[in-house]
């Protein structure tokens, strides 16, 4: 388009944003033509909880990433990895779950839920985790030291017949609760786990987490033998509760496609939770651009044509 002074061709550039939930590894997602920035979220897979009086998975890592520059991909393809969610103990016999694995997109990776575990036993490097794993330990949170951080701490190993709640994933990830009561075998309870991170007012519209925005809750610890109303809860995005004891259910698996850690066994023979598995979010932000020199007039024009300004 001229824009009234001769010789000179201008144009209007003008996208409107788009974001897609992507909830399996793509080597080869595409970025449209024209993009310069995006908004990324990365949360990676929760870790699984440990069976009997055990402590529940880690909310796996969770890291929202703003303005990177994707111009240079512009028009071509980005590989994109969705860790998977730690495997559950097997029950019933005293055992620790699986840490999730890491996800990446973008050149930023999170890290994957630490393990819940069974009392002392439960080695350090299988516990810590973007948040940490409940029980024995605790679990270490934001293992990848990032600022803000990816996750919180697992609970602590206070009782000898109950452990506490995975830590909650993200940068308002939230510390696994210890288990309380009388430390005995059906009085003590196991903790709840700490709560996610809620992004759903960075990307409007996009269906994900559970509920919608909420990412990365941890898994509930188990009691030995304590009934239902003292098992540990999973943490808000998508946690998985402890099982109850004296039936054949498996205690819950975290929820797909949230990177929530696996709810604690409690002596039930099906075994514990498995992590969630992870979600990579990737908002590719709107454009605006406007060549050569604009009159007033023409400005106007194509404002009234609702063709001038950010779009959304």
């Amino acid at each position: 388009m001229n824009a009234g002074f001769i010789g000179i061709d201008v144009t209007v550039t003008r996208l409107n944003s788009t974001t897609n939930v992507v909830t399996a590894s793509n080597p080869a997602f595409p970025i449209a033509s024209g993009r310069t920035t995006a908004d990324i979220l990365v949360v990676a897979g929760g870790g699984g909880a440990g069976t009997n009086h055990a402590g529940g998975g880690g909310g796996g890592g969770a890291r929202l990433i703003q303005g990177v520059n994707i111009a240079p991909l512009a028009g071509g393809t980005t590989p994109l990895s969705v860790g998977g969610g730690g495997a559950g103990a097997p029950g019933p016999a005293n055992k620790n779950g699986a840490k999730g694995t890491d996800s990446s997109g973008l050149g930023f990776s999170s890290t994957g839920g630490g393990a819940g575990g069974y009392g002392g036993p439960a080695p350090a490097p299988i516990r810590s985790g973007g948040a940490g794993g409940g029980g024995a330990g605790p679990g270490s949170g934001n293992a990848g030291s990032y600022s803000p951080p990816e996750g919180a701490d697992g609970s602590g190993d206070v009782l000898v017949w109950g452990e506490g709640g995975g830590g909650g994933g993200g940068s308002s990830g939230v510390v696994g609760t210890n288990a309380s009561g009388p430390d005995g075998i059906g009085t003590a309870s196991g903790g709840p786990g700490g709560s996610g991170t809620n992004y759903a007012p960075f990307f409007p519209g996009a269906t994900f987490g559970s509920p919608t925005g909420n990412v990365g809750g941890g898994g509930g610890g188990s009691a030995h033998q304590s009934p239902a109303p003292q098992q540990g809860t999973g943490g808000t995005g998508g946690g998985g509760n402890a099982g109850t004891p004296g039936t054949p259910a498996a205690s819950k698996d975290g929820s797909t496609n949230t990177g929530g850690g696996g709810g604690a066994n409690s002596n039930t023979p099906a075994g514990a939770g498995a992590g969630g598995s992870g979600v990579i979010v990737i908002k590719q932000n709107s454009v605006f651009s406007a060549s050569g020199v604009w009159p007033l007039s023409q400005v106007y024009e194509q404002t009234q044509n609702n063709n001038w300004g950010q779009p959304t």
